[in-house]
């Protein structure tokens, strides 16, 4: 019996080996694998959580070369990673920020590789403010920073365009409107028509490439660029990136003519002028013939009526010149008159003279007891110095005769009429009638009135030196 027992005591400690022996290979044979429970979970996830609308504030925004978008929408008290694929994430209108309030709808799952949580997401609003009201302002801010709003580089239209090209529908009411307006105005306007989609998603590329193809062309010099009214989503092509950057570097100035009145654009921003409809966008491009004409026909009546107010009123400053300015021609006939005077007055005080001489000659002669040698010889001295008295009177009289002459001779040189009659002027400031002397007294611009010895000028001051 003891031995037995024995035995038994001995057998107990291998059967209870071999028991757990078997437990441990039954645990193991029913144990998952990590990737088998997350498949599980993943699985289980999918088949009980449908596609659902989830909101909550956006943080740790990541786009990838992939295309993919990845960030965290969370709540005051959760967050679960969100992915969304290039596909879906190609058709939000906005860009994605930090802090930004969104709905967004897709299901939940398992990241096997790392056994996160993750939201996939196939939609994505903005909450608040619609989605594309949100990538408008985002857009605008962006290009405004990059100065394609400025209004310092924003170019003046010409005044009256030979050739204006046209980017619009084909088929819009908005080019039939454009076309009515040009040629209403202005019937031998050339106008090129590039017409290109308005509307959808391959409109704004056309648009661009419109724009660029004119400019390629070179003939336009002004372009209208615009479409008829519509909602926000339709007139979309031209809140684009690519018709802005378009509109910028446009060598043409342009005229952006989109929607109505009320409707504002990214391309009204950047273009040279805005226009509040296609209608007006014409009208501001080419001025009425018709009104030109009229401005035409009232400024040659005004430019006539101030020509002939002009010209009598310089007939009679002329009139009053005249009579103010002497002629010297008779102050030079009195001067020489006056000289022939004095050159017989002259004459007569030396032939009186010369007759009182000969009286006292004769008085002395007769008076006198001498011999006849020494009057013959009181008589050739009395002859020799009446001869050198004669000879002195005559050059005396010649030298007077000559300066006489010679100040005539420079009274005339000096006669305003001979003064302009050798080819100068008289130059008087227009406005203060003042005579001109010096430079300084003339600044630039100035009109000046310019008289000359047969007739007159008005000239106009384009340069000085002092």
């Amino acid at each position: 019996m003891k031995r037995t027992r024995s035995r038994a005591g001995a057998a107990a400690p291998g059967a209870a080996q071999a028991m757990a022996g078997q437990l441990e290979l039954s645990i193991a044979r029913a144990a998952l694998t990590v990737s088998q429970l997350v498949r599980m979970a993943r699985a289980a996830l999918e088949a009980n959580l449908g596609q659902y609308w989830v909101a909550g504030e956006v943080s740790n925004v990541h786009l990838a070369g992939s295309g993919h978008c990845y960030f965290t929408l969370k709540d005051a008290h959760c967050a679960i990673r969100v992915v969304m694929f290039q596909a879906a994430y190609r058709r939000v209108r906005f860009r994605l920020e930090q802090g930004m309030e969104v709905l967004v709808s897709g299901r939940v799952s398992l990241y096997e590789a790392r056994g996160d949580l993750q939201f996939y997401a196939e939609e994505l609003a903005p909450r608040g403010a619609g989605a594309l009201q949100i990538a408008f302002e985002q857009l605008k801010l962006r290009l405004a920073g990059e100065g394609l709003f400025d209004a310092a580089r924003k170019r003046e239209l010409p005044y009256l365009p030979r050739v204006v090209g046209v980017v619009t529908a084909r088929s819009g009411a908005g080019l039939r409107d454009i076309l009515r307006i040009l040629f209403d105005r202005f019937p031998n306007l050339q106008v090129i028509v590039r017409p290109a989609l308005v509307q959808g998603a391959a409109a704004a590329g056309e648009i661009a490439a419109a724009i660029d193809d004119l400019n390629a062309d070179g003939r336009a010099e002004t372009i209208i660029v615009g479409r008829g009214g519509g909602s926000l989503e339709d007139l979309w092509a031209f809140n684009e990136e690519s018709v802005a950057r378009a509109i910028f570097r446009s060598r043409i100035p342009i005229v952006s003519a989109v929607g109505h009145e009320i409707d504002f654009t990214i391309a009204d921003f950047v273009a040279d002028r805005r226009a509040p409809t296609p209608t007006a966008a014409a009208q501001m491009v080419v001025p009425e013939k018709a009104a030109l004409r009229r401005q035409i026909d009232e400024a040659r009546t005004r430019l006539r009526q101030a020509a002939t107010a002009g010209i009598e009123r310089y007939r009679n400053e002329i009139g009053h010149l005249r009579a103010r300015i002497r002629d010297p021609r008779m102050t030079i006939r009195q001067t020489r008159q006056r000289a022939d005077d004095l050159a017989a007055a002259l004459d007569a005080a030396i032939a009186g003279r010369l007759m009182a001489a000969r009286a006292r000659l004769a008085e002395l002669r007769a008076g006198m007891r001498s011999p006849a040698p020494l009057v013959r010889e009181r008589r050739l001295n009395a002859n020799r110095m009446a001869e050198r008295f004669a000879r002195s009177i005559a050059a005396a009289l010649e030298t007077a005769r000559v300066r006489l002459g010679g100040a005539a001779r420079r009274l005339d040189d000096v006669s305003p009429l001979r003064v302009l009659e050798r080819g100068y002027a008289v130059v008087r400031h227009a406005a203060t009638g003042r005579p001109l002397t010096t430079a300084e007294a003339v600044e630039i611009g100035d009109e000046l009135d310019v008289l000359l010895y047969r007739g007159r000028l008005r000239a106009r001051t384009i340069a000085r030196e002092n």
